[in-house]
């Protein structure tokens, strides 16, 4: 079986889930692809950084977290796509 890139798969996730807490997406990530350890929570952090600023996610809402996902005081962002990403995930990936 062919996998997508975990980018991509980040984006499918969200797709499929409606909207999600950022740990959510990088939990469900990081087992899928048998990943694990700080480089792997922070990349997909990143990519939803860089999905967020090219118009692909919506930041929805905003927590501090209390250091049981990623370190105390960070911020965790609930996202959602925007109409431009849905049509992209549609397009690209055909959801």
């Amino acid at each position: 079986m062919i996998r997508l890139p975990m980018k991509s798969r980040l984006i499918q996730l969200l797709y499929e889930k409606g909207e999600a807490w950022d740990y959510e997406l990088t939990n469900s990530l990081l087992i899928e692809y048998n990943k694990s350890g700080d480089y792997w929570k922070w990349m997909a952090r990143f990519w939803m950084t860089e999905l967020a600023a090219g118009g692909i996610l919506n930041i929805v809402d905003v927590e501090a977290d209390d250091g049981s996902h990623f370190a105390n005081d960070k911020v965790l962002y609930r996202y959602n796509l925007t109409d431009f990403g849905k049509s992209r995930v549609e397009e690209v990936l055909g959801a």
